[in-house]
């Protein structure tokens, strides 16, 4: 089928995504950009550790919480550039390692949702009230099982393209052609990454106005590899998978 929303069975997405307390996922990734309008390029490499730290039923769904630690930031760029501009990559949250302090994830039915920097309310224990409002336009990362749809979106987006499909199928309008902002599984591939050879992930694509995202997903273990591209100025990211831990369960 191609939409997810035609897909009515359910599915636990932490029967795939390994998001149990106490698993770690170590991660080395590198990012290169364009500084300001100088014409240089500056590379930024790092390790990071991922751990999960707990989980919390709430009305939405499921909520898991987890932390970041990061290491081995390695800055390489030319001897001339401008140092405000070193800085600003330095400290500015969006960038680099310096946007890295938590992840938490939403499951909610069979989709996985990034909370990003402001879906948690630790002191509440649920969404932020601004997250919950938009929660009908969030963009899920996921939907599991992997390959029982082509495409997802957010749900606004995915419904009306979904019903302009059954109506061009009635003869009633123009074809949809979900493409921006749809995430498309594209392959299952064998992904070399230093944790060695990963057979059979699942390559998932997204384009948005502003670039494109690629992530390799492998039931079972997580996210192997992700690269980001930007359209516009010089950017790009790449992520790959070091280590895997799952925590010890004691019987």
């Amino acid at each position: 089928m191609f939409f997810s929303l035609e897909y009515d069975k359910k599915a636990n997405p932490l029967d795939y995504f390994p998001l149990a307390a106490g698993n770690k996922w170590t991660y080395k990734s590198i990012d290169r950009e364009g500084i300001g309008q100088s014409g240089g390029i500056i590379t930024i490499e790092w390790i990071t550790e991922y751990i999960v730290t707990g989980q919390y039923n709430i009305p939405e769904g499921k909520v898991i919480l987890g932390d970041f630690i990061t290491r081995n930031v390695r800055y390489e760029y030319p001897s001339d550039s401008d140092v405000a501009a070193l800085d600003w990559f330095k400290r500015v949250p969006c960038r680099g390692p310096a946007s890295f302090r938590h992840k938490n994830y939403l499951i909610a039915g069979n989709y996985v949702f990034d909370l990003g920097d402001y879906g948690w309310d630790a002191a509440a224990r649920g969404l932020s009230a601004k997250y919950r409002d938009d929660l009908p336009s969030a963009m899920p990362i996921f939907f599991f099982p992997l390959g029982v749809a082509r495409v997802w979106s957010d749900r606004r987006r995915e419904e009306a393209d979904y019903q302009a499909g059954l109506l061009w199928e009635a003869g009633k309008g123009p074809a949809p052609n979900p493409a921006q902002n749809y995430w498309t599984i594209e392959a299952r591939e064998n992904v070399r990454v230093p944790y060695g050879k990963v057979k059979g992930a699942t390559k998932l694509l997204l384009h948005e106005n502003c670039g494109g995202s690629v992530v390799w997903f492998k039931d079972g273990l997580g996210v192997v590899k992700a690269g980001f591209i930007h359209v516009g100025s010089y950017m790009e990211e790449e992520t790959q998978l070091v280590d895997f831990t799952a925590a010890r369960t004691t019987k």
